[in-house]
């Protein structure tokens, strides 16, 4: 008997949904023996136009203008007009599962969602679609699909939408969020300081805005001149290069400025070894994104929030908040005080949400074992 054919899909842009997609494609990789079956990754480019632009530029540099995005998919007649411009995404994605030919996709973008679920059913084709519902509270309407068979979902935030928008649980399955392996794993954490010219044991700060970059990590800067304490912060700007020329002259500064070691920065742009390089931080700061969040907490470091995305990322301030899984400082001003306080006393804030940052990230552990079974 042949063995089934599972093709893991996401876009080619560098964010989340390509997270979830290679933790996905990743562990069922390992189970191909097991299972049964033959599994497959691909990255297909959205046609999305001019609006895959406006995302990033609103991503970098408004994140809260999105809210507006957000309100206007709540309109069934704009949602069923988006159904629709998603066909000019089909030529590339019928040549992907052309050369494929799978008998399930598990898809994590929603976009490649609709445009599948469209040309199965209109041309009475054979292979399951699942899709990716990639935000835990606060979730885009758009992101649940019609005529997919299974919606992967957080928890039951996301099923209780779901069926306000007409979803029937048996279309629907609770997950946990779907974190890559190798974040759960402990690294040589001394190695990595060293790397990085830290040999004492000073606090070691993350900031980062995910794989897009964001503009708002960079208003921490002029606070590393009023510490006086010895610390080492480490800046990821993902794929933004602005924010990464702003870090790049600002330390340039500061080491004119500041002639002792007290703060050392390390500015390291884009990484493709997440785990590692937050493993050896304590605390992390940046922006709230899903997979950015689960992917700290599966390392059980504490997270502090200093923007997020209007709208689809609302939910994921009140998740923080709610699972004590760190801290919310947005406004102004409020993220570099709270670096402060962290530096007066990095035991006390290391210490506080250390039992529910566990639990989640044990839960979360758990997503693997319920695909399996579904598989």
């Amino acid at each position: 008997m042949a063995k089934k054919k599972i093709l893991v899909l996401t876009d080619t842009m560098p964010w989340g949904h390509r997270s979830i997609a290679k933790a996905i494609y990743s562990h069922l990789k390992t189970k191909e023996k097991k299972l049964d079956i033959k599994v497959d990754y691909a990255e297909v480019k959205a046609e999305t136009g001019v609006g895959g632009d406006m995302y990033v530029f609103m991503y970098r540099y408004s994140p809260l203008s999105n809210r507006i995005l957000h309100k206007l998919a709540e309109n069934p007649n704009l949602r069923d007009l988006f159904e629709a411009v998603t066909d000019y995404n089909l030529p590339n994605l019928k040549k992907c599962i052309g050369r494929y030919k799978p008998d399930l996709v598990i898809c994590s973008y929603y976009y490649h969602s609709h445009t599948l679920a469209r040309w199965r059913e209109e041309n009475n084709l054979g292979f399951k679609l699942w899709t990716v519902v990639a935000d835990p509270w606060t979730i885009n309407p758009v992101s649940y699909v019609k005529g997919a068979d299974l919606h992967l979902i957080y928890d039951d935030v996301g099923i209780k939408e779901g069926r306000k928008l007409g979803i029937k649980d048996e279309n629907m399955m609770k997950t946990g969020w779907w974190v890559r392996e190798e974040m759960y794993q402990k690294y040589d954490k001394q190695k990595i300081l060293k790397k990085w010219g830290i040999t004492d044991d000073r606090p070691v700060v993350f900031v980062g805005g995910g794989s897009l970059g964001t503009n708002s990590i960079t208003k921490l800067l002029p606070n590393l001149l009023m510490i006086q304490k010895k610390v080492a912060v480490v800046f990821n700007t993902g794929t933004d290069k602005l924010a990464y020329s702003m870090v790049e002259e600002f330390t340039k500064m500061f080491r004119r400025i500041r002639k002792d070691d007290m703060v050392k920065i390390i500015n390291l742009g884009w990484i493709d070894n997440m785990a590692e390089v937050v493993g050896a931080c304590d605390v992390v700061f940046g922006k709230a994104g899903p997979n950015f969040l689960f992917d700290v907490v599966a390392c059980k470091k504490p997270f502090v929030a200093i923007t997020h995305i209007g709208g689809q990322e609302d939910g994921n301030i009140d998740l923080i908040v709610k699972k004590k899984l760190g801290w919310v400082r947005e406004k102004r001003n409020n993220a570099g005080k709270f670096l402060l306080e962290f530096l007066d006393n990095p035991k006390k804030y290391l210490s506080k949400f250390e039992k529910t940052i566990a639990e989640e990230a044990e839960k979360n552990r758990e997503t693997w074992e319920i695909i399996d079974r579904e598989i």
